[in-house]
């Protein structure tokens, strides 16, 4: 038997490009991963484009979303083994497989409306300050986490927030996960991608007003009137 053909994610440039079934199912891969790898939240937080849209509540204009996951790894807390733990716990599921990119793994979601199965690339990145233990023998050949500047940022201040959602099952769930900080998260837009990856995800911010000494985030995607937790150095 042929096996079915999942639907691919081409990077969309705009806002309108998003399709909501491919941002549906990245939403369920951030749950299925709170799931998975509940026992290594210590280690994780989440960067890139799920940022706004789980940190900016009751927006005017709700953010778009994503249709990846990308999460960032706290390489100091995954020593003795941690790290390939965490990757035995992800292929353990034999829903997560290798990508086209070194620091890529692949899952098809099954969003059971009759629909193709949508492919979701979930991307893991380290501070490129950072020097990674090499785990021998390798859990996975060739698999090795994306080192971009400005990573280590994500873990100043993570936001802990509980998300309710379906897994890539189609199961619901409630999972605790980190998430990069709003002014974080400005920072690391700011820095420039690896040569590996191009990705920006589309974001519209509100014509600079000044921020306020340390204080709560004075600019936002237009709309905002609730934010979670998060705090801006003097500027």
């Amino acid at each position: 038997m042929e096996p079915t053909q999942a639907f691919m994610n081409n990077e969309p440039r705009h806002q309108a490009e998003y399709d909501s079934r491919q941002v549906q199912a990245a939403r369920r891969v951030l749950v299925d991963l709170g799931q998975v790898l509940a026992a290594f939240q210590d280690c994780l937080v989440v960067v890139g484009g799920w940022v706004p849209d789980l940190l900016i509540l009751e927006a005017e204009e709700a953010h778009v979303g994503s249709i990846d996951v990308d999460v960032a790894l706290d390489a100091a807390k995954l020593n003795e083994g941690r790290y390939a733990e965490l990757l035995k716990l992800l292929f353990d599921t034999r829903r997560y497989r290798p990508g086209a990119q070194p620091f890529q793994l692949l899952t098809e979601v099954d969003l059971g409306d009759g629909g193709q199965p949508i492919q979701v690339e979930v991307e893991f990145l380290a501070p490129k300050e950072v020097k990674l233990k090499k785990n021998k023998p390798k859990l996975l050949q060739n698999f090795r986490v994306l080192q971009a500047d400005g990573c280590g940022t994500a873990f100043n201040d993570p936001v802990e927030i509980e998300l309710v959602g379906q897994t890539i099952r189609g199961a619901d769930n409630k999972v605790r996960l980190r998430v990069a900080s709003l002014p974080d998260f400005l920072v690391m837009k700011a820095m420039p991608l690896p040569a590996a990856t191009s990705r920006r995800t589309p974001m519209t911010f509100a014509t600079a007003s000044p921020i306020s000494q340390v204080g709560w985030v004075s600019w936002l995607p237009h709309g905002s009137s609730e934010v979670r937790k998060g705090r801006i150095a003097r500027h």
